[in-house]
């Protein structure tokens, strides 16, 4: 089948969550509404969008207020779960039916944006190690190795920073692997009542960091999941965990349960009005959003910092 029109039938369907070719697979139906919209590159974003906002634009904006103020945006869109594993999607679908996003990341860095590319990471994981699962099945976040892969990239990004300072988390250590047994966010009720609970290694970090973040994470759910615990799997584990561990220093956050392009930056925007130094002794910025957000959220103009009149 067509990738796009094995896309588009599953989001006729208009159930939340679809089943794929693989029946123990579930993928989200807005992911495939993003997918189905083809490689970003080269389109009018404002109009792609459905809330007729341009990603980019906003990006490359927030990008130059922060470098104003001293800090390094690194953005860092996490790759659809049908972009890694469209065979799980689909019967006969393979990794180049789908867009990459390397395309639309040129056109941020043509900008001056600072980018990681954790999409071809991934397939490039895939391929090597096809035996460690980069997401769940059943949900609709990465899985704890991809979670810990994503950390890895984002800081050998991190640290080509100039003059970056990094200490305070020297002491931290990975943990020996132990299996997570859970059931994802994309089944029902129904389905959790009848079907076995996905099983999966997680890597915890242990210890702790002292000291001031010179590094901040703003995102969605995929800094929170196996980090925060309860419907966020567990703790300690999760991508900023990973990330603290992998640079040996101390990692602030600022993470909502959706809209990773505006609910982070809005409350960073609420937190300078009480606090006009907030960015004075950060240095690193790690914007770290799911990709179906680029056409599926809102991107309006939020500032980095509120200026009191």
């Amino acid at each position: 089948m067509e990738v796009k029109a094995a896309l588009e039938k599953a989001v006729a369907g208009g159930q939340s969550a679809v089943i794929g070719a693989d029946d123990s697979w579930r993928f989200l139906t807005n992911e495939l509404k993003h997918l189905a919209l083809g490689d970003l590159a080269g389109q009018d974003l404002s109009k792609t969008n459905v809330e007729g906002t341009d990603p980019a634009a906003e990006i490359v904006r927030y990008a130059q207020e922060l470098k104003t103020l001293g800090v390094e945006l690194i953005v860092v869109p996490v790759p659809p779960k049908a972009a890694i594993y469209p065979d799980k999607f689909a019967a006969g679908l393979f990794a180049d039916c789908v867009p990459p996003l390397a395309g639309f990341l040129e056109v941020l860095k043509g900008q001056g944006v600072h980018t990681v590319d954790l999409d071809a990471a991934f397939r490039a994981a895939r391929v090597q190690q096809p035996d460690r699962q980069l997401f769940c099945a059943t949900d609709s976040h990465w899985s704890p190795y991809g979670a810990q892969l994503a950390a890895q990239q984002v800081a050998d990004e991190v640290k080509l920073v100039a003059g970056l300072s990094l200490t305070g988390g020297e002491g931290l250590k990975l943990a020996s692997p132990v299996p997570l047994d859970f059931h994802g966010d994309l089944l029902t009720e129904a389905e959790k009542a009848s079907l076995p609970k996905e099983t999966l290694p997680v890597v915890r970090v242990e210890g702790a960091a002292t000291g001031e973040p010179a590094v901040l994470v703003l995102g969605d759910s995929h800094c929170q999941v196996f980090r925060k615990g309860g419907a966020m799997l567990t703790t300690g584990a999760g991508f900023i965990d990973h990330l603290s561990q992998q640079l040996a220093a101390p990692v602030d956050e600022m993470s909502t349960q959706a809209s990773g392009g505006e609910g982070p930056r809005i409350e960073i925007a609420r937190r300078t009005v009480k606090d006009p130094g907030y960015w004075q002794q950060r240095k690193v910025a790690v914007w770290l959003f799911t990709a179906r957000e680029l056409t599926q959220g809102r991107w309006k103009k939020i500032p980095a910092l509120v200026q009191k009149k």
